[in-house]
């Protein structure tokens, strides 16, 4: 046991160090598992087009119903946990996705199938941002990078192994275990949550829901991400998809004006107004745009140009996978100290590396050489940027409003990829087949990723930026030891010649796990009086 002095002076009991690991469990846990639900029916469509006795149209709105309903709430549910409390309602949503699941699971027709999972996406829609928000809430210092990283990690792996897991599942059985295994997954879930996190939050603040704005906001988002996914299937000049965006755009406009003319608006402007987190909103979306494209587009290729079925083309990814795992738990310890800016960009250098490497593809191009090593250095890429963008937006974001930032984030990943499924259909399109179209597609595909860094760069370095280093902000307002103009401040400030200044490594590790684990008692301490513990 540990010990911690409140604020009044007297020795607050602290919980172990192995409950913030439990906690971490359940919120990454969850956040694995919802994202498999974006993909893990995908393998299984065929089987499961043929038990219902569907077209392959109909079908197709088994993955667009969860798609649909999780882009359309995410804003909405990040204010939920703004206002009712983040622990209670990352709980709530893991319970709807567990009903949903058992719904989806045993339809006996489409129109119930379709049902369970627009709840399964809503479920998801309130569970991921509150969870995300939770690691900012719960976790500090060293441990919420580890946090951060491992959020990361399971964020990329989730969509590539999806589609090992539901060829699995089908494979091994049938298609409604892709849909059932969320039930004791979920539960489990649940039961560590109640355990390490609690229902009771201290930073909820009484304030109004918003549902005007909410219900803008939910029909903005829906129509924009239908219209894009229909764009996906139908082309750019299909009346219902220049209907739907254009639809779409009046909502925002509508929001807009609406969020002007009330004390509360759901989309406040204090998200925005950092010039460093706005940078990262947009590159988050632009690097969802490649990723997204990416995995979908090369899946078309291992298939139809080079034979491989449904289980080997998930299989054949995972490489992305294991390297997006090997930088994030372990090639991250080592650039630590590097501002977080800095390996932003650098990630996404490697990233444009691996997409250009990738236009070389054609019909004669082989797994080995002509895929295996361009994901790898993709996968080594994507997780040197992705912790650094989120921890730049969420340790930077105003504490009462964790809950709707996050809810941008992941809705700028949500619209980020679907914007990369469309756009990049038009190349791949644009020929015979797979073949001849798989190289103009990465050469799309890296003209973005190069935007992202431009956007970077200007965004976070250009012209009337703030000299300060988003590090500093991340390590609770201690100066950055990277940052040249934090060290000539404190030297001007102070005249001492010592750097960095802060306690020693040893004390100030003890420092941050007491907070951490402060943090997890008082979620310990509420779930026992939720249990009617003395």
């Amino acid at each position: 046991m540990t010990t911690d002095t409140v604020s009044d002076g007297v020795p607050a009991p602290q919980t172990p160090s192995r409950p913030w690991a439990l906690a971490l469990t359940a919120i990454v846990g969850a956040e694995f598992m919802l994202q498999l639900d974006g993909t893990i029916v995908n393998v299984a469509l065929p089987t499961l087009q043929d038990d219902l006795g569907v077209s392959v149209t109909s079908g197709s709105w088994v993955p667009n119903a969860f798609l649909l309903a999780f882009g359309g709430l995410l804003l909405f549910a990040g204010r939920l946990g703004d206002v009712l409390g983040h622990r209670k309602v990352f709980l709530g949503g893991i319970a709807l996705v567990v009903v949903a699941s058992l719904i989806a699971g045993l339809a006996p027709n489409l129109e119930v199938l379709l049902v369970g999972r627009v709840l399964q996406g809503a479920g998801a829609a309130i569970a991921g941002p509150t969870g995300l928000a939770l690691l900012a809430v719960v976790f500090e210092g060293e441990r919420r990078q580890r946090a951060f990283g491992l959020y990361s990690t399971v964020t990329g792996l989730g969509a590539s192994a999806g589609m090992v897991l539901g060829g699995v599942l089908t494979w091994a059985g049938d298609w409604r275990w892709s849909l059932l295994v969320n039930v004791p997954v979920g539960l489990v879930i649940i039961l560590i949550g109640l355990r390490t996190l609690g229902l009771k939050d201290d930073s909820t603040q009484a304030r109004s829901l918003g549902l005007p704005s909410a219900l803008l906001v939910t029909l903005a988002v829906t129509a924009g991400v239908y219209g894009l996914v229909h764009a996906a299937e139908k082309g750019w000049g299909d009346g219902t998809t220049l209907g739907a965006l254009g639809a779409s755009v009046v909502l925002w406009a509508v929001l807009l004006v609406a969020d002007r003319r009330t004390a509360e608006p759901l989309l406040p402007g204090k998200i925005f107004a950092d010039r460093t987190r706005a940078g990262a909103f947009v590159d988050l979306l632009l690097l969802a745009a490649v990723l997204t494209s990416f995995l979908i587009y090369l899946v078309q290729y291992l298939q139809n140009v080079l034979g491989f079925n449904a289980l080997e083309s998930g299989l054949a990814i995972l490489p992305f996978g294991a390297a997006l795992l090997l930088s994030t738990q372990v090639l991250t310890k080592f650039i630590a100290t590097v501002d977080l800016r800095i390996r932003a960009i650098g990630g996404l250098v490697v990233v444009l590396a691996g997409v250009g490497w990738l236009t070389l593809l054609d019909g004669d191009s082989s797994y080995a050489a002509g895929v295996l090593p361009q994901i790898v250095l993709i996968g080594l890429g994507v997780g040197v940027a992705i912790i650094p963008f989120n921890m730049v937006i969420l340790t930077t974001a105003p504490p009462e409003h964790a809950g709707i930032t996050a809810g941008v984030l992941q809705t700028a990943l949500t619209i980020g990829g679907s914007v990369g499924l469309a756009v990049l259909l038009i190349p791949f399109t644009d020929g015979a087949g797979a073949a001849d179209t798989i190289s103009q597609v990465f050469v799309w595909a890296s003209l973005i990723t190069a935007l992202a860094i431009l956007t970077a760069v200007v965004f976070w370095f250009g012209p009337g930026t703030k000299k300060a280093s988003p590090a500093a902000a991340e390590q609770g307002g201690r100066p950055d030891r990277n940052s040249p103009v934090d060290r000539s401040r404190f030297h001007r400030r102070t005249g001492a010649t010592g750097w960095p200044p802060r306690p020693r490594a040893g004390r100030l590790a003890d420092r941050e796990a007491s907070v951490t684990e402060r943090n997890l008692s008082r979620g310990l301490s509420y779930a026992a009086a939720d249990r009617g513990s003395p």
